[in-house]
């Protein structure tokens, strides 16, 4: 049997109509991935976020560097450091992101891509961020 590796076919930088602040990515795939399945790294300068959102697929977070915030509409924020793993059902809403001081990255495993895309929404805004890192 032999060993498979993945390769990144495609990075870059997140567009604003999405994320506050600087975000880059690398998406990965491999001959042994299923067809249906993508992997992304994502990494968030401090102070960056997602906008709120919900997927119409499964997601799988890692968080893999720094400290970030994860959010449910209704919910409190949580604190993400290395190696937590969150799995966000289809229809959530929720965002993610950086500390103010820390950078964060993820790996995301997005399962079913056939479902379509998710649904982009407001911004996180910056009186709604910067109350969560005064606590």
């Amino acid at each position: 049997m032999s060993t498979n590796y993945s390769a990144v076919i495609e990075e870059g930088k997140v567009p604003g109509a999405y994320m506050t602040g600087d975000v880059s990515y690398k998406k990965q795939s491999s001959d042994i991935h299923p067809e249906n399945t993508v992997i992304k790294e994502v990494t968030f300068e401090p102070c960056a976020r997602s906008n709120w959102h919900s997927n119409e697929s499964l997601h799988m977070l890692i968080a893999k560097g720094g400290v970030g915030y994860y959010q449910e509409r209704g919910n409190a924020v949580r604190m993400l450091t290395k190696n937590e793993v969150v799995t966000i059902l289809p229809g959530v809403e929720h965002w993610y992101g950086a500390t103010p001081f820390d950078k964060f990255s993820y790996v995301a495993i997005i399962t079913e891509i056939d479902k379509g895309h998710g649904t982009w929404l407001e911004k996180v805004t910056d009186g709604e961020y910067y109350l969560l890192s005064s606590h």
